[in-house]
């Protein structure tokens, strides 16, 4: 009975190991997802033409995210994996005015929106890789 109570022991924290290996590297590698140069369309109503600007994610460090957007540097650059769809949010600033972006990455696409107080507007966007 002592054998097969140690066996046991073992068996389930060798598959808790397991388990939260593969979880460490699947989240790794949705991640790593949001990695590269983005294409986002900033027009500013549904029917106007398209507006692009570069978001290139150059690289993740913990939940941390670094690159740039619209030609100014991610700042206080944060994401968020702990849910179904991959969350970030970022602050950029024109050298005039702040701007908060956030965000989500779902099949291969970003969805965010873009709030300036000072400017007073918000504006809703979506991405596609490059």
């Amino acid at each position: 009975m002592k054998h097969l109570f140690c066996f046991t022991f073992l068996f389930l924290s060798l598959s808790s190991i397991i388990t939260a290996q593969e979880e460490e590297q699947s989240v790794t590698s949705y991640n790593a997802s949001l990695i590269g140069e983005w294409v986002i369309d900033l027009r500013p109503t549904p029917h106007a033409e398209g507006y692009f600007q570069p978001f290139i994610v150059e690289s993740i460090e913990g939940n941390t995210i670094n690159g740039t957007f619209y030609g100014s540097n991610l700042e206080n650059a944060l994401l968020n994996d702990n849910w179904e769809k991959l969350y970030f949010a970022f602050t950029t600033n024109d050298g005039t005015n702040e701007y908060y972006h956030s965000g989500y990455l779902l099949d291969g696409k970003l969805f965010g929106i873009t709030y300036c107080p000072d400017r007073k507007f918000t504006a809703p966007w979506t991405g596609s890789k490059k």
